[in-house]
């Protein structure tokens, strides 16, 4: 997309998501941008030139912003996720890499104690 087309759709994704230029800047200096807020505005206008990096990070502000709008109007699906141990493929691959050292059918792997010879490494002053 080019610069010229950019900031026209920038500044619709912004009306889009019901924000202020001031809410917008908010949120593009939370990501890490270094524009102050009028040359925010200038870009959205199409007065100001901003560097390719700047927008972005106007950009991404722009999509968490619609995504936030948004995210009350998502449909669910209508198969439910699946649920723990009804696909055992996962388990079987888990099994396969550790050799075979979890127990069969127990959630978790068995963890190793601790080693009776490990001894902390001398300190400074303790050598």
């Amino acid at each position: 997309m080019t610069s010229n087309g950019r900031h026209r759709r920038m500044d619709a994704a912004r009306v889009r998501a019901e924000l202020t230029v001031h809410d917008l800047w908010l949120r593009y200096v939370a990501l890490g941008g270094t524009g102050d807020a009028f040359e925010l505005e200038g870009y959205l206008q199409g007065l100001v030139p901003l560097q390719t990096f700047q927008q972005d990070v106007l950009a991404q502000a722009l999509n968490e912003a619609l995504g936030d709008c948004y995210r009350a109007y998502l449909v669910p699906l209508s198969t439910p996720s699946p649920v723990a141990g009804v696909d055992d493929g996962l388990d079987r691959l888990i099994d396969a890499l550790l050799g075979g050292r979890r127990a069969a059918g127990s959630e978790e792997a068995e963890r190793p104690g601790p080693d009776p010879a490990w001894r902390p490494p001398p300190q400074w002053g303790d050598v």
